[in-house]
């Protein structure tokens, strides 16, 4: 009981002390465009001479969404934003563009998401786009002359090199939420007053997940990392993170109907809605059987057993160790205060090593059996404080309660078994000495 309390109160230390990360994380560079700061000091109401009023009047500007699609990067599409000027090939301009280096990846392992704007002729990202069979939409942004000016005015300040880089947010500052806020600056911060006014009942995960059923791997690693902070309900403005809801916004905002300029020939569309504890569920049931094998009377079945369940505790331990490495030490901020560092914690390496150092031999199965009764213990524990607490531990987790809860219970029913197994085999030897 007291090594219970003790891994206990351990545990529950990391989730405080990760809870608390640096409040304001690694330092970043101070040279960063912040556009919501600079948008401010951008005048969208100018007057014009007649000869601008006559060139705005035929400029025309775009939001340019692409669908999703492969690699992870990827999965919830792209948005950028199409300038037509009478004089000139319509030119995109990108938001969200990185390239990799050596600095990008220790910059993006410390969660220092320095991304880029870039602008380059439309026609080449159509053709970028259409060769991936990406479906690609385009809307007209009804601004004002004065307004469509300064919008122009701002993208050409913005890709200057000394401004073009700027602090990458998974959700708040993304490729889609850069045109949101020029869009919502062009229309005197009409648009976002509409869009917070509309509670879309979903919150960042409920959104986002379901552009992640194309991979439940994936599904589930980034599901697993992300914290409480993402499971807040969010309003319609909030959810233009997403190019699609960013396009469906501004179709409804302004009453006209997006046009569609490719449709994809393969790609299936995003669902609604994308369930992890179920899609996730028969996973967790096949690796609580392979965990059970290792209680066959056939010892081929055991080592195999032992070995796919090492390697699977391996993943999840390093997995449990990335997660506690980005709460504690990075910017990664959709990281902190996650309750899954208790769920599936880094002592599950352990039975990674229980289970390789075991390889079918039922006498080393105790030691197992103990350490997965505390973590089942622990689960369970968690999932009651839980239901007690929905207004605090509002994490939406269940796939993980569900994954540790079979898994643990598998180890420990094992457990039970050799050790039942074990006694009978010497009972009879016991007789046969007397």
């Amino acid at each position: 009981m007291r090594s219970l309390v003790s891994i206990l109160l351990f545990l529950f230390s990391i989730q405080i002390a990760s809870a608390a990360s640096f409040t304001g994380g690694i330092p970043i560079r101070e040279d960063l465009f912040w556009s919501e700061e600079e948008l401010s000091k951008v005048d969208f109401t100018s007057p014009l001479t007649d000869e601008e009023r006559d060139y705005y009047e035929n400029t025309h500007i775009y939001v340019v969404t692409a669908s999703p699609s492969e690699p992870v990067y990827v999965f919830f599409g792209h948005a950028g934003i199409v300038v037509a000027t009478p004089d000139t090939p319509e030119v995109m301009f990108d938001y969200g563009t990185f390239r990799f280096n050596d600095s990008f990846y220790t910059n993006f392992i410390f969660g220092r998401l320095y991304y880029s704007v870039i602008e380059s002729y439309a026609s080449f990202r159509y053709n970028d786009f259409i060769a991936t069979d990406r479906t690609i939409k385009k809307i007209e942004l009804m601004l004002t002359p004065e307004a469509k000016k300064a919008v122009i005015g701002f993208l050409a300040y913005n890709v200057l090199p000394e401004n073009e880089t700027y602090l990458y947010h998974y959700y708040k500052d993304n490729c889609a939420t850069r045109l949101r806020d020029i869009y919502n600056a062009a229309t005197d911060g009409e648009f976002r007053e509409w869009a917070e006014s509309i509670d879309t009942g979903k919150s960042f995960r409920a959104w986002s997940t379901p552009y992640m059923s194309r991979s439940l791997f994936f599904a589930f690693i980034l599901n697993y990392l992300q914290g409480p902070s993402i499971d807040e309900p969010i309003s319609l403005y909030e959810a233009c993170f997403l190019p699609d809801v960013l396009l469906k916004a501004i179709e409804e905002y302004e009453g006209i109907t997006a046009d569609t300029i490719y449709q994809t020939k393969t790609r299936e569309d995003t669902p609604e809605r994308y369930s992890l504890a179920i899609h996730s569920l028969p996973i967790s049931i096949a690796f609580g059987i392979i965990i059970m094998l290792s209680a066959s009377k056939r010892k081929g079945i055991r080592i195999l057993s032992d070995i796919i369940a090492g390697f699977a505790w391996l993943f999840m331990g390093v997995l449990a160790l990335v997660l506690l490495f980005m709460m504690a030490f990075t910017n990664h901020d959709v990281t902190y205060g996650n309750w899954n560092i208790l769920i599936i914690s880094p002592f599950v390496l352990a039975l990674s090593i229980l289970h390789f150092s075991s390889c079918g031999r039922r006498e080393k199965r105790k030691s197992i059996g103990r350490l997965s009764r505390l973590m089942l213990i622990t689960a369970v524990s968690m999932l009651i404080l839980k239901g007690c607490l929905l207004d605090i531990m509002i994490e939406n987790n269940i796939a993980f309660y569900i994954f540790a809860i079979i898994a643990y219970s598998a180890e420990y029913a094992v457990s039970a078994l050799s050790s039942y197994h074990s006694t009978r085999s010497l009972r009879p030897r016991y007789v046969q000495g007397q």
